[in-house]
C-alpha cells in the first residue's frame, strides 16, 4: 500500500500540533483537515495546513465533502472525547488512529473493537512508547534471550508536574476528571501497561494498585500510583508521580541470566556473562517525542496493509484498558489484588 492516505486530525493541542509535524516527516500521508473546538487553535491550524480545511467538530467534518474522501481520522483530543470520536469515525467508514488511552474501561474498548470489526476498518492505538529507544532496548534484551527468562520488570516515571496543554483550551486538563477521565495512572500508566504486555507477551493474572491524590481529596485525579502486574511466575512494578520534585525515568528488566537497566540517558546491563554500559537519548526531554512518529507510522501502514493482523492492536487496546480499569478498582478497594 503505497498510495498517500488522506488524514484528518481531531484535536490541535500539543499532541495534534506535533502530529501534523510528524505526518510531514513521512511519506504516504496528507493531512487535509483539522478538527478543533478552540478558536485560537483553529486559527493556528489554518495557518499551518497549506490549503487544508478546519472544522469546529468531527460531526461537521464527517458530514462535509472533505469527510467523504477521508481515509484516516487521527484522534489527538483529551481522553473524554476518544470513545465518542472513535465511534463516530468508524461508523462513517474511516480508519482510526487514536491517542492513548483509546478507552477507559474494558467494556468501552470491547465496543470499539467490535464496531471496527463490523465496519471493516482498522482501529490503531497511538502507543508511541512502543517505538521508543527505551522499548527497543528492553525488547532486545528480552527477545534476544540475553537475560534469560524474564522474571521481573520495573518502570519508574517521576515528574515534578503533569504535562500541560495549550493555552486557550484547559492547559491543565490532565488534572480534570471531566476531561482526562483519570490521573497519572490513566495517562502515563497506560504507556507502562502496554509496554509490559509487549515485553511479557501475555496479560497478567492479577493487578494491585494504590494511588495518591492532592490533599487526599477523593474527587481529585490521582497524582501518584504504584502498580504491580502479577504474571504468576513473574511480575512488573510500576511507580508513577507528578509530584516527585524531580524529573526522571527508570526502566529495568531482570531475567534468569542477566538484567538491563535504563536510567534517563544511560543503559547498563549484564547478559551472556558480559557487562555493558552506553548512552541513550533520554525519553524525558520532550513530551511530544516527535522522533518516534516515523516508526509508529510505518507500523500503522504495515498493519493497515494486512487485515489479518488487525486483531493485534485490537487486543492490545482491550487488554490495556481492562488492566488500567482493574488497577483503579484495586486502588478503590484499598490496594488488594484484582484478578483479570
Amino acid at each position: 500500500m503505497n498510495e498517500s492516505l488522506r488524514v484528518a486530525l481531531s484535536g490541535f493541542g500539543t499532541s495534534g500540533g506535533a502530529r501534523l509535524a510528524g505526518y510531514r516527516s513521512v511519506a504516504g500521508a496528507d493531512v487535509v483537515a483539522v478538527v478543533e473546538p478552540g478558536a485560537e487553535s483553529r486559527a493556528r491550524a489554518a495557518q499551518l495546513l497549506d490549503g487544508g480545511q478546519v472544522f469546529a467538530s468531527l460531526e461537521e467534518l464527517l458530514a462535509s465533502p472533505a469527510g467523504a474522501s477521508l481515509d484516516v481520522v487521527d484522534i489527538c483530543s483529551p481522553p473524554v472525547f476518544h470513545v465518542p470520536q472513535t465511534r463516530a469515525a468508524l461508523t462513517a467508514g474511516v480508519h482510526v488512529i487514536c491517542e492513548k488511552p483509546v478507552a477507559v474501561t474494558g467494556e468501552e474498548a470491547r465496543g470499539l473493537v467490535e464496531l471496527a470489526r463490523s465496519r471493516g476498518r482498522l482501529l490503531f492505538p497511538f502507543h508511541n512508547y512502543g517505538t521508543s529507544p527505551v522499548m527497543h532496548e528492553l525488547s532486545a534484551a528480552v527477545e534476544g534471550a540475553g537475560i534469560g527468562r524474564l522474571e521481573s520488570a520495573v518502570f519508574r516515571i517521576l515528574r515534578d508536574r503533569h504535562a500541560r496543554g495549550v493555552v486557550g483550551f484547559a492547559p491543565d486538563w490532565r488534572r480534570s476528571r471531566e476531561l482526562a477521565g483519570g490521573g497519572i495512572l490513566l495517562d502515563h500508566g497506560t504507556h507502562c501497561v502496554y509496554m509490559a504486555l509487549r515485553l511479557f507477551g501475555r496479560p497478567p493474572k492479577g493487578v494491585s494498585c494504590t494511588v495518591g491524590r492532592a490533599g487526599d481529596d477523593p474527587l481529585a485525579v490521582d497524582e501518584e500510583a504504584r502498580v504491580r502486574l502479577d504474571f504468576g511466575d513473574a511480575h512488573c512494578d510500576i511507580e508513577l508521580s507528578w509530584v516527585s520534585g524531580v524529573r526522571s525515568n527508570h526502566y529495568a528488566v531482570h531475567g534468569s541470566g542477566g538484567w538491563l537497566r535504563i536510567d534517563d540517558g544511560v543503559v547498563e546491563g549484564v547478559a551472556d556473562g558480559s557487562t555493558h554500559r552506553r548512552s541513550l537519548v533520554s525519553p524525558s526531554k520532550d513530551q511530544t517525542h516527535l522522533e518516534w512518529f516515523p516508526p509508529m507510522y510505518r507500523e500503522f501502514r504495515q498493519v493497515l496493509a494486512d487485515p489479518s493482523s488487525w486483531h493485534r492492536p485490537a487486543t492490545e487496546i482491550f487488554e490495556t484498558a481492562r488492566i488500567v480499569e482493574c488497577a483503579y478498582a484495586s486502588a478503590a478497594a484499598g490496594g488488594g489484588e484484582v484478578p483479570l
